[in-house]
């Protein structure tokens, strides 16, 4: 059933997509924007017609029109704003993986692995660090939006791998965002007893709305929920500590005094769910366009994240297990509440309503990276034209952003968290292991396909581990 469902949240950009090679080539005039027509379809590139061609009709004058190319003669766009700064961008991801993997899924993963759940948030952060040393190099080369679609192009050489890349990572954020929205139910019915249904029609909406607003405002509402988030975070490890250190220092050690051989494949196998905690990262190179200097801020940006998060992630996991147990976090509705609870110093409602602004921006965050995804691949001439559109206000894309809510609330409505955070992890595996796998090849081919002209070793090697982990990752959770 995996397979299918990730399917049916590609379909209507899968056709949108198909539409720009399948259409027929007949020849007819198109008139463009600001006047002035088409050359013929001899060369198409995204800077326009070659000058030597004749003015008249064809595929390519179809082709830009419907992505929207601007001829010499046409009017520039609005374009998005360069706002963001290395705080505001760390505590961009950071938003989005915090809140989603501790918030959420704490409960689940600790269920799932008991005792070994500190570790396999470990495992599944080793395993990551490849991909994310892939990822800052290549932001730093391509610092665009929809920078995975571009990734894949320039690494392969294949318009329409990009094409499919771009609409996996949409999907991905699109049923990401489909996901926290289930998953923050629980701690939102903690304060008002609204329907589910009607729960994540109304978040979905108002977040949408500040999406909208711009990225600026939006990057300062996000901030500020994240300061908020890990704040939580630290009143939960010190109040674990305080209560019962003896108990968190047994948690532990627990692992090795209890291992046994089948240890390995539970630990792998949460992993694979661990794993979507970490998802996040890679959200933040598809704001490139907007962000201040991005070549000198995005590296130190997206090892910030990572180290950050997996230090959270270790330390309340070991808390949660200590003092609540494996059985309990599995049955929990509002995981975080019920160890603060646990620890007898911290109050459950304020910890239920860090979580509840903890869920609510990591579905900000989601639906403004898949929405600057669908804005990309429309810039880079792979899909239509009214994808592109940005507000001269806002300086956002706010029918792509409305088209990414539209797909979000449904997917949030008919499927249940799991299905929603496995799915997104198995796109997310794809993405990687190619991403991983374009940095290796840009690097060859520059170097000559000579693994002796490569500047460093290290620049084949990590990616390749990056590879190999993703893909073992996605294999496990397929068993």
């Amino acid at each position: 059933m995996k397979a299918p469902f990730a399917a049916s949240v590609l379909i209507p950009f899968y056709t949108i997509a198909a539409a720009q090679f399948l259409l027929p080539t007949t020849n007819f005039p198109i008139v463009l924007q600001g006047g002035g027509s088409c050359c013929d379809d001899r060369s198409f590139d995204r800077t326009g017609c070659d000058s030597h061609t004749e003015p008249g009709t064809g595929w390519s004058c179809f082709r830009r029109f419907w992505v929207g190319e601007q001829s010499s003669a046409g009017h520039s766009r609005p374009q998005l704003a360069r706002r963001l700064n290395l705080p505001l961008l760390v505590l961009y991801g950071l938003g989005v993986t915090v809140g989603a993997g501790i918030y959420v899924l704490i409960g689940e993963i600790g269920h799932a692995a008991g005792v070994f759940s500190p570790y396999a948030f470990l495992l599944a952060a080793l395993l990551i660090a490849p991909t994310t040393y892939s990822f800052a190099k290549l932001v730093v080369r391509f610092p665009v939006s929809a920078g995975e679609a571009r990734y894949v192009e320039e690494g392969y050489r294949q318009k329409w791998l990009a094409i499919v890349i771009g609409l996996l990572v949409a999907s991905a954020g699109i049923v990401s965002s489909a996901t926290i929205s289930v998953g923050s139910i629980g701690y939102v019915q903690e304060f008002i007893a609204i329907p589910s249904p009607l729960l994540v029609t109304l978040i979905i909406v108002v977040f949408t709305g500040l999406a909208i607003l711009g990225i600026q405002a939006s990057a300062i509402a996000a901030a500020v929920l994240t300061l908020i988030e890990v704040g939580g975070l630290l009143l939960i490890i010190g109040g674990g500590f305080v209560s019962d250190t003896p108990a968190i220092w047994a948690g532990m050690k627990a692992p090795f005094a209890t291992f046994e051989f089948h240890a390995i494949g539970l630990v792998s196998a949460s992993a694979v769910l661990a794993f979507y905690a970490f998802i996040g990262f890679e959200d933040m190179v598809n704001v490139a366009e907007e962000v201040k200097e991005p070549e000198k801020i995005f590296p130190p940006a997206i090892a910030i994240t990572l180290l950050v998060t997996v230090v959270l992630y270790f330390l309340v996991s070991t808390i949660s297990i200590s003092l609540v147990g494996q059985e309990e976090l599995g049955k929990a509705g509002a995981p975080i509440s019920l160890i603060a609870e646990r620890t007898g110093l911290i109050s459950p409602d304020l910890l239920s309503g860090i979580g509840v602004l903890a869920a609510l921006n990591g579905i900000l965050i989601q639906i403004i990276m898949a929405s600057r995804v669908l804005y990309g691949l429309s810039r880079q001439a792979e899909m239509p034209q009214f994808l592109a559109y940005v507000h001269p206000r806002t300086h956002t894309p706010v029918t792509a952003t409305v088209i990414v809510a539209a797909v979000t609330l449904v997917l949030a409505l008919a499927f249940p968290l799991a299905r929603l955070a496995e799915t997104t992890s198995q796109i997310t595996f794809v993405v990687f292991t190619l991403v991983n796998g374009a940095l290796i090849a840009i690097t060859l081919r520059e170097a000559g396909w000579k693994l002796a002209q490569v500047p460093s070793f290290q620049i084949i090697a990590i990616p390749a581990f990056g590879a190999v982990g993703a893909v073992g990752l996605m294999l496990v959770s397929l068993v």
